[in-house]
């Protein structure tokens, strides 16, 4: 940047001249590309609601039935907004799916953190639908209502198996390293953890039948079942 300084004189009879005065421009400050943590951490807590609301609707009633004005009116949240979140009501309920598959099991390495002897591993699979009782419920609920849909996609397939492979593997290796460990009696590791899970998804859906059906006494029996068959001595 320059403007006019002050002028000076070289001799008698000679015309002023100015000589321009120089000044170091500053740098332009660049601003911020980022998004503002408050508008991210709103985005993430708008979201959550509408995935906790879509999960207690498709629980209360199914998937068919449900809209997206349903979930606008139990949440307050326009229904062009919960477009914007999620796109489409299969979207919704695919991360529903996702985010329900994901807190189980969120809470089941919180509760099995240190554990490692395979009983140990099995007896908290068990608990876990104790503890998460109603979300799971609400989970079996929903898969078997989508399953007996004509409107059924891979994707969502995929969501719910999710949980089913995961609580095969976590089953499953608990088994093998019971067996190897001389710990349990040789057992299909696979047929017992499709025991153990069909039991579990029994107690959820009689739940749902017969309020006053006491899971906790059903799962605690089946767990003295199960290692009692598979504990040798």
């Amino acid at each position: 940047m320059t403007r006019l300084g002050v002028a000076t004189q070289k001799g008698r009879g000679q015309a002023l001249v100015t000589v321009p005065e120089t000044r170091t421009a500053k740098p332009a400050v660049k601003p911020r590309a980022t998004r503002p943590r408050k508008a991210q951490a709103r985005s993430l807590d708008v979201a959550d609601a509408l995935q906790r609301a879509a999960l207690d609707l498709f629980a209360q009633q199914n998937y068919s039935t449900v809209t997206i004005k349903d979930i606008a009116a139990a949440t307050g949240i326009n229904s062009a907004l919960i477009y914007y979140y999620f796109g489409s009501k299969e979207d919704l309920f695919l991360k529903a799916v996702e985010n329900t598959v994901e807190v189980a099991f969120r809470k089941f390495d919180d509760v099995s953190a240190g554990v490692q002897s395979p009983e140990a591993i099995i007896v908290s699979w068990i608990e876990i639908h104790v503890i998460q009782f109603l979300l799971l419920r609400k989970l079996a609920k929903i898969s078997l209502d989508y399953a007996s849909t004509r409107s059924r996609t891979p994707k969502v397939d995929r969501a719910i198996r999710s949980f089913y492979d995961k609580e095969s593997l976590v089953l499953g290796k608990a088994i093998k390293d019971g067996i190897e460990q001389g710990l349990f009696r040789p057992v299909d590791p696979d047929s017992m953890s499709v025991f153990i899970s069909t039991f579990l998804d029994g107690c959820l859906f009689r739940s749902v039948m017969f309020p006053r059906f006491n899971h906790r006494r059903a799962m605690d029996d089946m767990r003295d079942f199960v290692l009692g068959h598979l504990k040798l001595g």
